[in-house]
């Protein structure tokens, strides 16, 4: 074991995807003071995470660039950086980029290019460090944190921030019979998976969000010409995004909604007046998306979990939709009579002679099918840290570092992000960015909280290490 003794003004910060780089970008980008950070991130690349780290052309990031730039006040950077280098990186960008959906891989490059300028540009000495190894344990002091990794090395910091991401469930009871199957897709981006299904006759698709577009779009751009079944158990199936303004700010002229099911009820009466004049209810939740932080925060527990079991496969189709291109993929495909979508519940899936056989909780009773081919698309939404594997995540909580959020969503924090031990006690230095916090910030998953994330825990840390700051 080899123990790295950080010099003053040092962070580590665990996870090197999106939200672990552009925390990092930040600080480089607004220290005063020499900084000396670590990130732990067993992947090659900083800054593409799971999300990023797809290579299909075809997978594309769910938004105009307008909207992702990694700087709030220079909306237009990522548009600019497209403009620049979108051919370099195989990518022959439309006539409008501002308004246009990049794939998720050039995104992904953005990122990274933007923390090596950062890096290359870093003011007082700062430098910035890559362990390419998995964090195994990590324990606090009111002044120190300490972090071993999976090949041997100790990082002490006096802050350390959870950059964690997201977790793929474990092989559920229903697909374990045909776990290692050549024709069943475990991960909707494996493009090995993929090409084995080619020459299926029918692919069954479990789940019909973003993940099933991806998919779907991977297969079509392969030749794919049978038949797919998609099935959710709410029978919700995601739109296309279209160019359409906000609607007004209809939260904004009372006070704010405390239950679901108010909230709910002036949706609804919204929805119906946006109808009624001719509108887009695609305005609606960008109208809704501003006041999630406030309403979210304002809600009790109870009503949170009512939020999640009845309304969270609505609000997600409807605010996360897909990329234009990606939409007409799968409208192409309807047009075709080649997919086909419903309510309906996996129960299990079992090898037969013929394929692979689904044993599904339909409207009209429990049948089966039997599919050439099987896609999990249910994508990696495991948030509840009491049922991740990860033995860093089983060491964070066993040790008492960290304790679940009381909606199951995530671990406990403050709302600026600082951790909260299994006593209740806020540690003062370890906080938590994006994914980790979805039980504090629900929509903390998302480009542009992140962002916002990242600039606030930035200063806060900083504002540590220059407390002239605070009287200035």
């Amino acid at each position: 074991m080899r123990i790295d003794h950080s010099p003053h003004h040092s962070i580590v910060i665990v996870g090197g995807g999106f939200a672990g780089a552009l925390t990092a970008l930040n600080l480089l980008d607004r220290t005063a003071v020499p900084l000396a950070i670590t990130i732990i991130e067993r992947r090659e690349e900083l800054g593409r995470g799971v999300a990023y780290s797809t290579t299909d052309p075809v997978h594309l990031v769910n938004g105009p660039a307008d909207n992702f730039s990694l700087y709030a006040d220079d909306p237009g950077h990522l548009s600019r950086w497209l403009s620049e280098k979108a051919g370099a990186n195989g990518w022959l960008s439309p006539e409008n980029i501002g308004s246009s959906c990049p794939p998720r891989y050039l995104y992904g490059t953005y990122v990274r290019d933007e923390l090596k300028r950062a890096v290359g540009e870093a003011r007082f000495g700062s430098s910035l460090r890559h362990i390419r190894a998995s964090a195994s344990t990590l324990s606090s002091t009111p002044h120190r944190i300490r972090v071993s990794t999976s090949d041997g090395t100790v990082v002490e910091a006096d802050e350390a921030v959870l950059a964690l991401g997201v977790f793929a469930p474990d092989p559920a009871a229903h697909g374990s019979a045909v776990a290692g199957h050549p024709r069943f897709a475990v991960n909707p981006w494996d493009a090995a998976a993929l090409d084995r299904l080619q020459d299926c006759a029918e692919i069954l698709l479990i789940g019909a969000s973003l993940s099933m577009v991806d998919a779907i779009a991977s297969m079509e751009a392969r030749g794919f010409l049978g038949r797919y079944k998609v099935i959710s158990r709410r029978g919700q199936f995601v739109e296309g995004r279209r160019d359409v303004a906000a609607a007004r700010d209809f939260l904004a002229d009372k006070p704010l909604p405390s239950t679901a099911r108010s909230l709910l009820s002036l949706v609804k009466t919204e929805r119906r007046a946006i109808a009624a004049s001719g509108g887009d209810w695609q305005g609606l939740p960008l109208a809704i998306r501003p006041h999630i932080l406030s309403l979210w925060q304002k809600a009790s527990d109870r009503e949170r979990l009512r939020f999640t079991r009845h309304l969270r496969a609505f609000w997600e189709v409807t605010a996360h939709r897909s990329a234009p291109e990606s939409n007409r993929i799968v409208e192409t495909v309807l047009s075709q009579g080649r997919l086909s979508h419903g309510v309906a519940r996996l129960i299990d899936l079992t090898v037969d002679r013929k394929g692979i056989a689904a044993r599904l909780k339909t409207r009209a009773g429990t049948e089966r099918q039997v599919f050439d081919g099987v896609i999990d698309c249910r994508g990696h939404q495991l948030h509840d840290w009491r049922r991740i594997s990860d033995p860093f995540i089983r060491q964070l909580l066993a040790g008492g570092e960290v304790r679940p959020h009381s909606t199951g969503f995530g671990i406990d924090a403050t709302p600026e992000g600082d951790l909260i031990d299994e006593e209740g006690r806020v540690h003062r230095n370890l906080s938590a960015i994006g994914h980790p916090l979805r039980g504090v910030a629900w929509e903390s998953s998302s480009i542009t909280e992140q962002r916002t994330q990242a600039i606030a825990l930035a200063d806060r840390i900083l504002l540590k290490f220059t407390p002239a700051r605070a009287a200035s």
